[in-house]
């Protein structure tokens, strides 16, 4: 990544930028702080990853039109553009190194140069894993953001908080802020040894911010939140479901405060707030039954989403359809789902990691479901009607 940067004269460094990493929640996080930051009036670019659907998922530009705060997707000319420039710098860089360029380190590249070509005034970055060593981190990284760690990646990242948090807390940039969520006190220890050594201030949720008040809404979640500028802000609309929202909108919040060095003016960020769009996290797809799809993927997620779709959506029957990669903590996950669900239709996604739906059965049956609520299917779309009948019309199926 540095020796592509170099090539193409270090276009991440023309703009501010907001770096966000920790195990869940940094998708959403890295799209409110892109909507608030635009509501201000600042054209902010706004990195993150996987994408669902399309690749231009990926890259998105806010900004004021007249008065009214638009957020869009890079175009597909544009897109296309970028590669066919981009490609022989990356042929360089693989001559001179004799490695090569990783997709995502291509896709990293192309949101520098396009937020540069775009005269963006703030870029937010998604780290896409990890860290100290993620493609993104190369850039300046005047605020940097960690979400909750927990534990994924363990192949790469360790089996415990803390060795995760030990190549996140490389994005701490020397004498920048860090603006984090409220930890396991052995991280938080971490987090705070880092700050310090690195000569970053640091402003930690529940000491220097902290989520005031958070009740459910229809549609969503009515919070009020204290920020480490001192900004008090009062019935603010997150238009997504889930307790783990409210908080990824405070850390939101905060980063922007860092970021510009004040409170926030509330119009501006109840508008942004109001326009956050974070599809496949709780997105209702389909009704009678209501069909919800998330990208719960590790424990610490599923944790969040049982209890999530208790309080959003009632206590009707639920009926989880899921596949799961054998190397994530299948009996965790699954675990931690048995309380708010009926039973679940297991398969087997088209990745070579996914693991045989018998295995994840086995794993549900040990959790404690009811082995007669339990089915396999051989497709994505034979488990979706098999959970569909099992959940009947007033029932709804979770799609994970």
């Amino acid at each position: 990544m540095e020796a592509l940067a170099d090539l193409l004269d270090h276009p991440e460094r023309t703009y501010p930028t907001i770096q966000i990493a920790g195990t869940n929640g940094k998708t959403t996080s890295a799209r409110m702080i892109g909507a608030i930051l635009s509501a201000h009036g600042l054209t902010t670019g706004v990195y993150t990853s996987p994408h669902l659907q399309s690749i231009r998922e990926r890259f998105s530009i806010g900004g004021d039109d007249e008065g009214e705060l638009r957020i869009d997707l890079i175009a597909p000319d544009e897109l296309a553009g970028l590669v066919q420039y981009l490609l022989p710098f990356v042929g360089l860089v693989q001559e001179r190194l004799g490695e090569n360029v990783t997709y995502f380190e291509l896709t990293t590249a192309m949101a520098f140069e396009w937020f540069a070509n775009r005269s963006v005034a703030a870029g937010v970055y998604e780290a896409g894993l990890g860290g100290a060593w993620d493609a993104t981190n190369i850039v300046a990284g005047d605020v940097s953001v960690l979400t909750r760690i927990a534990v994924d990646h363990i192949a790469f990242l360790g089996a415990t908080p803390l060795e995760n948090a030990r190549e996140k807390v490389g994005i701490v940039k020397p004498g920048a802020r860090c603006v984090s969520a409220g930890q396991e006190p052995e991280v938080a220890d971490l987090v705070a040894t880092t700050a310090d050594r690195q000569g970053a201030l640091l402003a930690v949720e529940g000491r220097d911010f902290r989520l005031v008040r958070d009740d459910v809404g229809v549609g969503g979640r009515v919070i009020a939140v204290d920020g480490p500028q001192g900004g008090h802000y009062e019935d603010l609309f997150v238009p997504l479901f889930g307790a783990h929202m409210a908080l990824n909108a405070t850390l939101a919040i905060a980063a922007c405060e860092e970021l510009l060095g004040r409170a926030l003016n509330y119009d501006a960020l109840a508008a942004g707030l109001r326009a956050v769009v974070s599809p496949g996290r709780l997105e209702v797809v389909a009704r009678d039954p209501v069909v919800v799809i998330d990208g719960a993927h590790n424990p610490q997620a599923a944790r969040a989403l049982g209890p999530a779709l208790v309080e959003s959506f009632g206590d009707v029957p639920k009926v989880v359809v899921a596949s799961i990669f054998a190397d994530k903590d299948i009996d965790s996950i699954v675990a931690a789902l048995r309380p708010f669900v009926a039973g679940a239709v297991f398969w087997q996604a088209s990745s070579p990691r996914a693991a045989p739906p018998e295995r994840l059965r086995e794993a549900a049956e040990r959790a404690g479901f009811d082995p007669a609520r339990l089915r396999t299917a051989a497709s994505l779309e034979e488990a979706i009607d098999v959970a569909r009948a099992a959940a009947g019309p007033d029932g709804m199926v979770v799609v994970t």
